[in-house]
């Protein structure tokens, strides 16, 4: 595949909030890519043929963590990001969800995801993460005062 071939790709993500008004971040494993190895991220991935957001959501944030999420909130945080990999460039429409995983506790199996953690907004300054992690987590703050998210938690 040519360096310079393009592509565009759909990713549902699931931000996973706990009652204390923290954030489930993963450590993203993918050695092939420097620019994406060992930053932290919203957990989620690719959009498959068929599916809906929320099934591929689901899909995802049990194949990563381990974890069933049930969705806060019905409408995603919507963005657009343009990636330029080595096998080419790639320009992906994420839907990130609003989550709640419960008392379930997450586990990472060391392929797609190194580590998690729970974080406060303002701890991101403090980490390597990927592009749009951060507005992510920033709107979602602020949907969740909006909505009062909490008290469904």
């Amino acid at each position: 595949m040519s360096a310079d071939s393009q592509h565009l790709a759909q990713g549902a993500l699931g931000l996973a909030i706990n009652k204390q008004g923290q954030f489930l971040i993963t450590l993203r494993n993918e050695p092939r890519h420097p620019q994406t190895h060992r930053k932290w991220q919203v957990t989620g991935g690719g959009i498959n043929f068929g599916e809906s957001p929320e099934q591929a959501l689901i899909r995802e944030v049990q194949e990563e963590l381990s974890v069933t999420p049930k969705i806060l909130f019905p409408y995603p945080i919507a963005k657009t990001w343009v990636w330029q990999l080595s096998n080419g460039n790639f320009h992906v429409l994420l839907l990130c969800y609003l989550i709640d995983i419960g008392i379930q506790v997450p586990k990472v199996d060391g392929k797609e995801n190194l580590a998690f953690r729970w974080i406060k907004p303002d701890e991101l300054s403090n980490l390597e993460y990927l592009p749009l992690t951060d507005d992510f987590i920033f709107e979602a703050q602020k949907l969740i005062v909006q909505h009062d998210l909490l008290s469904a938690l």
